[in-house]
């Protein structure tokens, strides 16, 4: 690829990329690529304060002062280095990205039943959901079904 068409690709993603953030509201749910592995996605909700714009997400590394794993952080923080994947926009508002602080501030993350995926859903639609586990989940499933089948020569 030529060096001028790379650059300008670089240029357009880094303009895209400042535009979206510039239109980030409060309650916004934002989806970005995982540091771990980039077909795994990273979930969180956007709370913009007099101090600036902040995540709340649910981490397995990081702890808030209950000892649970929803934490609130400075967004350029949380979304340094990543692509954003999506943004959808709900009706939360601050009171209710409090409330919901508080209300999930002991639980623990888990990857099967509370990850990030989990409380972003819990947050929209007060259910714990996760498709990105269940689609895994599947896959894996699946997988080791035709390796036990292959392995014992039934296929």
């Amino acid at each position: 690829m030529p060096k001028n068409y790379s650059s300008a690709l670089d240029k357009i993603k880094i303009q895209n990329r400042e535009y979206i953030i510039s239109q980030l509201k409060t309650g916004d749910l934002v989806k970005i690529k995982s540091e771990i592995l980039p077909i795994i996605y990273h979930y969180g909700i956007i709370d913009i304060t007099p101090e600036g714009i902040f995540i709340l997400h649910n981490h397995p590394d990081k702890f808030n002062s209950k000892g649970g794993n929803i934490i609130k952080e400075p967004f350029d923080k949380w979304i340094k280095g990543k692509d954003i994947v999506s943004v959808e926009h709900t009706k939360l508002n601050t009171n209710d990205i409090d409330d919901l602080q508080k209300t999930l501030k002991d639980y623990k993350y888990d990857f099967i039943n509370f990850n990030c995926e989990h409380f972003v859903n819990f947050a929209k639609y007060n259910s714990y959901a996760s498709p990105q586990v269940i689609r895994w989940t599947s896959i894996v499933a699946i997988s080791l079904l035709v390796y036990y089948l292959i392995k014992n020569k039934k296929i």
